[in-house]
């Protein structure tokens, strides 16, 4: 079996940056899979195997483009959140094209939060035809299971960065500290000032009782969208000896980060994930409905605790009720990792 991978992916982003690594080391690893192509923007991934190739569509023909379309038998989107605010020409386009040739097409690990109410009718079109859909969370499953009739084709699993636990052992918080000393703090690129002097005030009481360290980590360093645009605006409310901006090349980095804090606070979904992972406590800033909001209920860890709307208060109090009660949720991530082996045991 020959696989063709799409997705978000060479932009700098970490969560798709995890999922390019959990995909690959998975079909490397299946004797049924003899080659497995990725899609990306561009190509700045190691090369780990004789068997999976990655083409910068930067520099990617429409010829050699179809020539990797016929020699594959399954093409999938795979992971992340589809945030479709326009008509998504270009993969109705791909889907039609691979279904007329005959071969299956499909989404893998996704969340549908992100479509634009204006162009669901057009967005939703990929899914009804759809050979296979596996979604990351319910409420992206219930909808894909209205959209999708042959519910054969649909099935909900954990989110593709817990596939492999595994590759995040290095990198596993080992100690807890008494006090919040080390924070890291995961904005997005496009916030603004206002943002920054408001986060910043949620930060000080924390400074100021202990000293902390507030470490920006972007979650997003492309070239284009910088989360470090926003964190450097947020850096100018914070005292210099209390404020380090980081940035990093490979997801290793990030991970090596995030694994020595004590406290993580993050709008980036997968900076909340991989806190988790890692054990370390954290809230995530998000709408009820938002993926943020699905996937720490779906945790059951201190969901009315750990979960704020944008630009709400956060007290000193809150902060440190989830220090003192959070646990690393070890079981529910050999749950999301088991469930999202299942569902990609389901492709063949």
């Amino acid at each position: 079996m020959k696989i063709l991978l799409m997705g978000y992916y060479g932009q700098k982003n970490l969560g798709d940056d995890l999922f390019v690594k959990q995909l690959t080391n998975y079909f490397d690893q299946r004797l049924d899979v003899t080659q497995v192509d990725v899609i990306c923007k561009a190509n700045y991934y190691p090369k780990t195997s004789n068997k999976i190739d990655f083409w910068s569509s930067q520099q990617l023909s429409k010829l050699k483009r179809l020539g990797l379309i016929l020699k594959t038998d399954k093409i999938f989107w795979g992971g992340g959140t589809l945030n479709i605010d326009s008509k998504p020409t270009n993969l109705l386009r791909m889907q039609g094209l691979t279904q007329i040739m005959g071969k299956q097409f499909g989404f893998l690990g996704i969340g549908l939060e992100g479509i634009k109410s204006e162009v669901q009718d057009s967005s939703y079109d990929l899914f009804k035809k759809a050979n296979f859909l596996y979604c990351r969370d319910s409420s992206s499953y219930e909808l894909a299971k209205n959209l999708n009739k042959d519910h054969r084709n649909v099935c909900l699993g954990g989110d593709l960065a817990f596939l492999d636990l595994s590759i995040y052992d290095p990198f596993l918080s080992s100690f807890r500290r008494s006090e919040i000393k080390e924070i890291s703090f995961s904005g997005m690129f496009w916030w603004g000032d206002g943002r920054a002097k408001f986060y910043s005030q949620q930060l000080m009481p924390l400074i100021e009782k202990y000293n902390t360290v507030i470490h920006l980590l972007p979650c997003h360093v492309g070239q284009e969208n910088n989360d470090n645009r926003f964190h450097e605006l947020l850096r100018k409310y914070i005292p210099e000896k209390n404020c380090i901006v980081h940035s990093w090349n490979q997801t290793e980095e990030a991970l090596e980060i995030l694994g020595k804090m004590d406290f993580h606070f993050g709008n980036r979904l997968h900076s909340i994930i991989v806190a988790d992972i890692l054990g370390i406590p954290n809230i995530g800033i998000g709408e009820k409905n938002s993926k943020i909001g699905n996937y720490i209920y779906k945790t059951g860890l201190l969901y009315e605790e750990r979960r704020v709307d944008f630009m709400e208060e956060i007290s000193l109090e809150r902060i440190e009720k989830i220090f003192r009660e959070y646990q690393r949720p070890e079981d529910f991530s050999k749950n999301e990792s088991e469930q999202a082996k299942k569902c990609l045991e389901q492709i063949c």
